[in-house]
This record gives C-alpha cells, sequence and structure tokens, in this order.
C-alpha cells in the first residue's frame, strides 16, 4: 500500500502543452505542407507521434528508418513546436507476428488474435518483449539529443480494446506471478483461494491455469481476482522494461502514458513509473447531452484520483466513429467548453485527437480538427481562439490542485475488479461512485474523487460507496480522518470482503464495525422493490429504497437515525451515526440514492458547514476551483443552452483581460476563469 499519489499532486510540468496527435506516415509531403504553419496559427505548441507507427520505423526486422520522422520534428521544431514521441508496441508489424504468430493474444475461447487490428500482441511473450525492447531502444538511441523531443508516451491506451490472454505464455507469466506472490507455497496458494470449494485444490503451481468464465460454470472469485492482478503485473512489466530504456537515453525527458482502462493498477507501480499519467477524454461517448457534463468531469476526477493532476494525450476533436458508431458534433464553442471543463478538474496540458482526420483505416471518421479535405473550418477556429487564450491560462493554471470539500471513494482497481468476480446484479462501486459524485456536482458542490488511503484532511464530507472489497490499512486514515472532524458515510456492504476476495469472518461491516459502531445481523437483496417495498423513516423524511437491505444491531455510543418500514423489518435499525471526536461516522444499511444524499448532507451542513461554492448556484453553471498557497482561481463554465447569469461570485479578476468582475453573464457554452483577489 502506498500514499505516494494523491488528488493533489501537479505534473510538475514547467510549460501548459497544447497541441494534437499528428501521423505524418499517413500523408504525402503536399498534404502535410502547411500543417506547421497551421499548428503554429493555432499556438500549438507540441505533437504527439508514432504510436502506430512500428511498421514505417521498422520496415524489416533490424532494419530502421527515421528519415520522415526527423524531417517532420524539425520542420515543426522551427515554428517551436515540440514533439513527444510513443514507442510503437500498441500495433507490431505483420512481418513479426507472421514470423511470429505465438506473440499473438489468444482468448478464452482458445481463438488466436490476427493481425490487422492493434493490441494484439501478448505482453507475456518473451518474443514480442524482446522486438518491443529492440525498436523502444532503437528509437531512444536515436532521438537522446534531439532538442525538439521533449518527453515519451509508453504504448497507446493499454488495455483499451482486449487485456485479457490465455495463451501459453500467459499461462507461465501467471504461474510465475502467483510463485512470487505466494513465496513459492502452493498450500499458501490453496489457502487464499478457498480451492477446497469444487474440489479445485493444487499440488503445484504448475496445474495452475488462467481462469475463463462461463467454462463451464463459475470461476473461483480469489482465483479470477489475482488472474485481474496478473493482468495489472504483466503489462506493468511491459511498460517498465520501456520506461527503463528511454530514462537511461537522456533522463530529462518525461514519460507519460495515456489510460485509463481495465485491469491496471494505476495507483500502483505502473504509474509510479511514470512522471505523471495521462488520461484520454471523449465526452462524446456519452450520447445524452444534459448529462454529458457531468460525466465528462467525472471521468476527469476519477483520473485525477490515481495520482493526480494529468496529461490529457487525446481529446475529442470532432464527432468520433468506427464501424458500428458515430458521436454527435461538436456545435459551436462546445470544443472549447469542453477543453475548458478538462483544464478546470485537472489537466496541465491537452492534445486534441487528432490533426487530420483519416481517409481510409478504421478510425476514417474520428474527425479531427482538420477534415478529410484538409480544409480548415470552424474546429480550426475554435482551436486559434482557445490557443490564444491559454498562452495566458496556461502559466496560472500550472501547480495548483483542484479544490475538494466532498470526497466519493474511487480510483481502486482492486475494488472494481473484485466486484466483477462476484457482482450478485448490483451496482458496481464505480457506478455508484459515478451517482454520488453527480449528485453533487449538479448542486454545485466542490466534489471529488479521492482514494481512502489518500489525503482526508480537506474534505468536509467522505462517502463510501459500497466497497465489498476492503483493505485494513485503510482504516486508521479513516480513524483520523473522524477523530479530526470529518464526516464519513460508509454504504451497505463495505469491508465483507478481504484482500484474497473472500467473505470475511467477522460480522459485516468487518474491520470497520468498531469505527462504524454498528453490526449487520440481516442482509438480503431486493430483487422486485416495486413488489415488495421497504423504505427508512427520518424524523422528517421517508426514503424508499432499492437493491439492498440490513438490519443493524447498535454498538454503545451509536445512534439510530433512521429505522426501517416494511415487512419484517418495521422499526429495525436501518442507518446509523456514531460521534466521534469533532467528526461522525454514518453507516448506511441499503445502496445510496439521492434522497439519502440529501439527508446527509443536511447533517454536514450543521456540523462541517458544508455549503456549496456560491450560495446559489444556477442550472447548468459547473464551477470549479483550482488553488495553491498563491493563487485561486474559478472556473465557471456554462453547460447549458441559455444565456445565464451568476450571482454572488467572489471578487477577483477575469485571467484573460485583467479586468475586475464583480458580476457574471454567461452566453450558452461560455466559459470564465477569474483570479481571486485575496484580501
Amino acid at each position: 500500500m502506498t500514499k505516494k499519489h494523491s488528488h493533489k499532486n501537479p505534473t510538475h510540468l514547467k510549460t501548459f502543452y497544447f497541441g494534437a496527435p499528428y501521423y505524418p506516415e499517413h500523408w504525402d509531403a503536399e498534404t502535410r505542407a502547411q500543417d506547421a504553419e497551421r499548428m503554429a496559427a493555432a499556438s500549438f505548441n507540441v505533437v504527439r507521434m508514432a504510436e502506430f507507427a512500428w511498421d514505417y520505423l521498422e520496415p524489416e526486422e533490424g532494419t530502421f528508418r527515421f528519415d520522415l520522422f526527423d524531417e517532420t520534428i524539425a520542420t515543426l521544431g522551427e515554428k517551436d513546436i515540440a514533439t513527444i514521441l510513443c514507442t510503437p508496441t500498441a500495433t507490431p508489424p505483420r512481418w513479426l507476428t507472421y514470423a511470429h504468430p505465438d506473440v499473438l493474444r489468444v482468448n478464452a475461447d482458445g481463438a488466436r488474435m490476427q493481425h490487422g487490428s492493434r493490441q494484439h500482441a501478448c505482453h507475456s511473450s518473451l518474443v514480442f518483449r524482446d522486438y518491443s525492447r529492440n525498436i523502444t531502444q532503437a528509437m531512444a538511441k536515436h532521438y537522446a539529443d534531439n532538442p525538439h523531443v521533449i518527453g515519451w508516451q509508453t504504448d497507446n491506451e493499454l488495455n483499451c480494446h482486449f487485456s485479457e490472454c490465455h495463451c501459453d505464455s500467459c499461462q507461465a507469466a501467471f504461474r510465475e506471478f502467483l510463485r512470487d506472490k505466494f513465496n513459492n507455497s502452493i498450500d499458501a496458494l490453496n489457502a487464499a483461494w478457498g480451492t477446497a470449494f469444487w474440489a479445485q485444490t493444487y499440488r503445484s503451481f504448475n496445474e495452475v491455469i488462467t481462469p475463463k468464465v462461463a467454462k463451464p460454470a463459475y470461476p473461483n472469485p480469489a482465483q479470477q481476482l489475482d488472474y485481474f492482478r496478473f493482468i495489472s503485473w504483466n503489462v506493468t512489466r511491459f511498460q517498465h522494461e520501456q520506461v527503463e530504456i528511454l530514462r537511461a537515453a537522456n533522463p530529462g525527458w518525461f514519460v507519460t502514458h495515456n489510460g485509463t482502462f481495465n485491469h491496471i493498477d494505476y495507483r500502483g507501480t505502473f504509474t509510479q513509473d511514470l512522471d505523471f499519467l495521462g488520461q484520454d477524454i471523449y465526452p462524446f461517448f456519452d450520447h445524452d447531452p444534459e448529462h454529458r457534463p457531468s460525466s465528462h468531469a467525472f471521468s476527469l476526477d476519477h483520473a485525477r484520483a490515481w495520482s493526480g493532476n494529468f496529461m490529457i494525450p487525446e481529446q475529442q476533436s470532432g464527432p468520433g466513429g468506427q464501424a458500428p458508431y458515430l458521436h454527435d458534433t461538436p456545435e459551436p464553442d462546445e470544443i472549447r467548453r469542453m477543453a475548458v471543463t478538462s483544464i478546470a478538474h485537472g489537466a496541465d496540458s491537452i492534445m486534441f485527437f487528432r490533426w487530420r482526420t483519416c481517409r481510409f483505416g478504421a478510425e476514417e471518421y474520428w474527425c479531427g480538427v482538420l477534415d478529410h479535405d484538409n480544409v480548415p473550418r470552424r474546429r480550426y477556429e475554435e482551436y486559434q481562439k482557445l490557443g490564444q487564450e491559454l498562452n495566458t491560462l496556461g502559466p496560472e493554471i500550472l501547480g495548483t490542485h483542484v479544490r475538494v470539500d466532498v470526497g466519493v471513494a474511487a480510483a481502486d482497481m482492486d475494488v472494481y475488479d473484485a466486484h466483477e468476480t462476484y457482482p450478485l446484479g448490483l451496482p458496481s462501486p464505480k457506478a455508484m461512485a459515478g451517482l454520488v459524485y453527480t449528485y453533487y456536482f449538479k448542486r454545485g458542490y466542490a466534489v471529488g474523487c479521492v482514494h481512502p488511503s489518500d489525503d482526508l484532511g480537506d474534505l468536509k464530507i467522505y462517502i463510501i460507496p459500497h466497497w465489498a472489497l476492503f483493505h485494513p490499512d485503510w482504516l486508521p486514515n479513516l480513524e483520523a480522518y473522524v477523530e479530526n472532524g470529518g464526516i464519513l458515510v460508509i454504504g451497505a456492504r463495505t469491508a465483507t470482503k478481504d484482500w484474497n476476495n473472500n467473505v470475511v469472518a467477522e460480522t459485516p461491516p468487518g474491520v470497520l464495525y468498531r469505527l462504524a459502531g454498528v453490526k449487520v445481523i440481516e442482509y438480503g437483496r431486493q430483487n422486485a422493490p416495486d413488489k415488495r417495498p421497504l423504505s427508512i423513516n427520518f424524523p422528517k423524511l421517508k426514503v424508499s429504497t432499492q437493491h439492498w437491505y440490513e438490519v443493524l444491531d447498535i454498538l454503545p455510543h451509536t445512534a439510530a437515525i433512521g429505522r426501517w418500514e416494511g415487512r419484517h423489518l418495521n422499526r429495525k435499525p436501518a442507518v446509523t451515526m456514531k460521534k466521534i471526536g469533532q467528526g461522525a461516522v454514518i453507516y448506511v444499511g441499503t445502496y445510496l440514492t439521492e434522497s439519502l444524499l440529501t439527508l446527509f448532507t443536511a447533517i454536514a451542513e450543521e456540523m462541517k458547514g458544508l455549503a456549496p461554492l456560491l450560495e446559489k448556484v444556477p442550472e447548468n453553471i459547473q464551477i470549479v476551483v483550482r488553488e495553491n498557497d498563491e493563487k485561486c482561481l474559478w472556473f465557471y463554465i456554462n453547460d447549458g443552452d441559455r444565456p445565464t447569469n451568476v450571482g454572488g461570485i467572489p471578487r477577483g479578476v477575469n485571467v484573460l483581460t485583467g479586468y475586475p468582475l464583480s458580476q457574471l453573464y454567461l452566453s450558452p457554452k461560455e466559459t470564465r476563469i477569474v483570479k481571486l483577489i485575496r484580501e
């Protein structure tokens, strides 16, 4: 367990980078001729290149050519546009997969993946790892002294499409991982996995195989969780080999990766190897324009919870499309609004995917800054305006972090993966975090995602939304948070499984029972709440429940603040509060709802002075604060389609103009960044 990563960490970048992924290998010289000039006119200062260009860079085994990229990097450098290079290992060339078909991944049905897409090679394959190190070494050596290359991205969106593999290399690597984890003791593995069930006992590690769902029935959840952990360990090892090569070639380069996807522990070694994490953002995957602002913000704040502020190597620049779908087209000023939203929530640099829309391949309708015909239109003009503004805004942003008053527990891959192994038809912890986050987001609170091992000191309320898997090492941090005045809300089923993904022997909520002051003496699934309704009565509120119920046994110094109504549960404790030190713990014997959150918010308002960022936040107005010891920046973003007056704003100056502001009027999709005047 580590506390190195914090949602408050800055990237430590000295320059705010603004640009786009660029693919010179897709275009002839005539088409590329005006690119550098047009980028410079839009105030671009960076491009990202080569993540899918392995076949160009190494057209035959051991034969390398860098001419196109040398020329492109130099041409851009003349316009003060720097380059971030990528290790091109997401798409190995055909000569490699043709000569070594065993490097291709194998799915749970035993089918070997084909060449012609991406992420088709196995990270366990010793052959593929060797070739990946070779291309990384060749690129790193060639560009080590190039003044225009400022950093690297490893691979591209690891685990985006396909994370599992069951090939022979993975079977061997999985056993290697398990031998290390269990200190070469097969007895320890059997105990941790509970292999006495269904006659699964293993006599040696050589007998262990990767678990497969529905082959023929349900796999062992402990084994399945360790398999997901193996996937993370395996991809972390794969990346680490590249990072070592890059850092040895030029210690001055920064190294990042563009996530975030399944079965990678971004709080662990994977991100500790990097200077900062990258997050790819495509808000229009949410097709609901009214819900999109909150889902966009949640994605950003969830990314920040892993390790702090981040770079965005890819942000939506137009409609995105592949064979089965095509997103909405961003309307005028919508690109800029989404960019400012990303910056407000922790982006310390941003690149828009992609520079020019490709005319061929699987992403020929993933539209970029320029259209297929290479003609600049309103999207390009919007980037020109944004680029000019970022020349002023960028330096103000760097070194600040996002203010959070309401913390939502999130960003733990073990917790997420454990739920995936045994969901019981219940919403995932991440989905429930999204529900809680959206409630506070829409009401104008400074809400963010925060891991329970993180610094909780500034939070007025912290909500754990049903984390069945729970590590005991997190308990002291939560105890200190409550003792010092925090309001902790614990959702039902939390801490009911141990770190091996087995049900705990203790009465729920396991290691949290003393802190919460309750024991769960009965629980049940609400499969048909419309047919068998249950509700919780509070002194001034009655709340219907869904998904789950728990009957609570109250320990000394704990009070029932809500009791069940319905069927055999009448008058039995459902929600409790225990005051500890200057704070309190609320235990909720059901799944969280907006009505319950309203009640807990009122408690935090009374005990901790919790309040929205403004006394009255207009509908569809998003407010985010980035700050440090020297400055405080308020972002006002109109996510709606109507002009809106925002009253009662703190005194400040418009960052872009330097003019004082005492009142605020925002047109549809307009944004304003205000630097507070500190007394």
